[in-house]
């Protein structure tokens, strides 16, 4: 069977939090929206069975639970992956919501200009779970075309926002399993798209969150820190595609650059055999990038000694 929407959360020791994720994801079942929930339990220690158990005797929802060896989100993602069977694809972690209605909103918009090839999915937004507020900034114009990229570092829009993918986009991805490193950034995969698709932006929210604290986006500049090669992957693949680095302005260049010597520092990968693989399309951006990372790095060493 093929489903509207494949929605898929990825879960380690957070099986207290799953119970109310799973109620905002049966507010959403209704006569005309189909979907299949993926559980990816990344090696937890938690008691998450009797969860699960409840879940699998309620025919409303399509659910698959997949246990796993703990390797990070990122290779929980991998499994989503191949086995998503749906249109839309959305990763929905374990503290977050599925806003009221959200599904039926998307399917209506999705229906309108799903035609378009050329078309990624839909970006959203996201509502603060303690204050209902709106997470970031809006969209300049409602039903505008854009990439992630270009949203974050053209635009200059903060806070993170809620994105449905096609999911034909996503079938032969994956994201590379470093045994050492437990966290990757999800943009190594999706910055792929913005090179040839495009999103189409709405200003409307579907997804509620809230931040536990020590997790990944609590603590994400100390992950990075101990995750390096991961960081390093995502920079490289922007700097290496002239058609992506257009895409963000020229303070954001110089940033590109910068995070890309900071986290090759924290590697300990060769600096100078990777600097000379790195296409240097905008020079000055790449000079300025080579002080602001080694000033990123002693930062960071600091940080970490505090």
């Amino acid at each position: 069977m093929n489903f509207d929407f494949t929605i898929c959360t990825p879960v380690y020791n957070r099986a207290e939090l799953l119970p109310r994720l799973y109620k905002s994801l049966l507010d959403n079942c209704v006569d005309n929206i189909t979907f299949e929930w993926l559980l990816i339990d990344d090696g937890s220690t938690d008691d998450i069975d009797s969860f699960v158990q409840q879940v699998e005797f309620n025919e409303q929802v399509s659910f698959r639970y997949i246990k796993k060896e703990n390797q990070g989100k990122h290779s929980c993602l991998n499994i989503a992956f191949e086995q998503a069977k749906s249109e839309l694809f959305l990763i929905l972690d374990s503290d977050d919501l599925l806003a009221l209605n959200a599904l039926v909103r998307i399917k209506k918009l999705w229906a309108k200009h799903k035609s378009n090839p050329k078309l990624a999915g839909v970006i959203g937004h996201c509502l603060t779970m303690d204050s209902g507020e709106l997470l970031g900034d809006k969209f300049p114009e409602n039903e505008m075309l854009s990439t992630i990229l270009a949203n974050s570092y053209q635009l200059n829009l903060a806070g993170d926002r809620c994105d449905f993918i096609r999911t034909t986009l996503l079938a032969h991805k994956k994201f590379p399993i470093i045994d050492s490193e437990r966290f990757m950034p999800e943009a190594i995969v999706m910055q792929d798209f913005d090179l040839d698709y495009k999103y189409l932006c709405i200003n409307d929210t579907f997804k509620v969150v809230e931040y536990q604290q020590g997790g990944l986006s609590d603590s994400y500049a100390r992950l990075a820190m101990r995750n390096p090669q991961g960081m390093v992957l995502r920079f490289e693949k922007i700097l290496n595609e002239k058609g992506l680095l257009r895409q963000v302005d020229s303070k954001a260049k110089i940033k590109m650059y910068g995070n890309y010597i900071r986290y090759l520092l924290h590697s300990k990968r060769a600096l100078v055999a990777n600097l000379s693989s790195i296409n240097k399309y905008f020079p000055l951006a790449f000079i300025m990038g080579c002080l602001a990372g080694v000033s990123l790095y002693v930062k960071d060493i600091k940080t970490i000694k505090e």
